[in-house]
């Protein structure tokens, strides 16, 4: 990680697949790490800095134990500072193990919020308890800013209700390295937490801002799914802001998520549908939070 290349054994630069030689010049590859968390699927992203590493979520809590081994093995100084995309529980499960170990959290102000008290999950019909307080972000934002750790400078801001209420991106600006959250699938069904604020309309305005803040050579990685280009994020934005279109037009006509789905709603898009009905509920839900954005008269 810190040499900027990767060699075997007998000191010959290590090619992938492609022949694509890897090193930190960014084509493809750059510093950091990112670890797939196997019970969900949920990513965690891992630059190592002078100052200690830098972690952009913390994985779902069953995968913590490993992930803590993974971080130790990368860096005696430890976790410098850990940012939360949002607020779920796969997202934040070695938060309070590495608070407590000295970690800085940063996260929306809304995400503190969900963390420190407990939250409703309709599917689940129960309560999610509170992380203690050594798992909650020490560090709350509601406006967009910047920090240095290390040789690392990172940008940060909220995004507008693209899964959650409590959505941000981080950009580490020296990596090329874009982590969006849930506000991106990275090739799955997009998730929409209606219940917890997320509508499509967000998630339309949120994924033109981030392709905004791209260029060609930036990697984007989601909470879940694979790491994406810009080329694949454009696609995703442009298939979004289509079926914001698609839908707002069909719940003006007093279309139900099952009547969405009959009017062929999610024909002909860019993406193959793992649990449609599941998404167009989820939308459709959103859709009503937000009645006032549907027509000037619907009330």
């Amino acid at each position: 990680n810190e040499s900027g290349q990767l060699k075997d054994k007998d000191g010959k630069l290590v090619v992938d697949k492609t022949g694509n030689p890897v090193n930190s010049e960014g084509k493809p590859y750059r510093q950091g790490m990112i670890f797939r968390c196997d019970a969900d699927g949920s990513n965690v992203l891992v630059c190592a800095t002078r100052d200690g590493l830098v972690l952009v979520d913390s994985g779902n809590a069953s995968y913590r134990e490993q992930l803590l081994v993974q971080l130790a093995a990368l860096s005696d100084k430890g976790v410098h500072t850990l940012f939360n995309t949002h607020w779920h529980a796969a997202q934040c499960g070695a938060n309070e193990a590495l608070g407590s170990k000295g970690a800085k959290i940063m996260a929306h102000q809304k995400t503190w919020h969900h963390l420190a008290t407990d939250y409703y999950l309709p599917p689940e019909q129960r309560y999610h308890q509170a992380l203690p307080a050594a798992g909650r972000p020490t560090v709350k934002f509601y406006q967009p800013g910047s920090l240095q750790v290390g040789e690392q400078h990172i940008d940060y801001a909220p995004l507008l209700q693209a899964h959650t209420d409590g959505d941000s991106y981080f950009y580490l600006r020296d990596a090329n390295v874009l982590a969006v959250g849930g506000a991106a699938a990275g090739g799955l069904d997009p998730e929409l937490d209606w219940y917890g604020g997320g509508w499509l309309g967000g998630r339309a305005d949120s994924l033109n801002l981030l392709v905004q803040l791209t260029n060609a050579d930036t990697l984007i990685v989601p909470a879940r799914g694979k790491v994406m280009t810009q080329a694949e994020l454009i696609a995703e934005r442009d298939m979004t802001q289509e079926l914001y279109k698609r839908l707002r037009d069909l719940i003006r006509k007093g279309c139900s998520a099952e009547c969405m789905a009959q009017e062929g709603a999610l024909s002909g898009l860019s993406h193959t549908w793992q649990d449609p009905q599941t998404f167009l509920y989820a939308a459709y839900k959103g859709l009503w939070a937000h009645h006032y954005n549907l027509s000037a008269d619907l009330l």
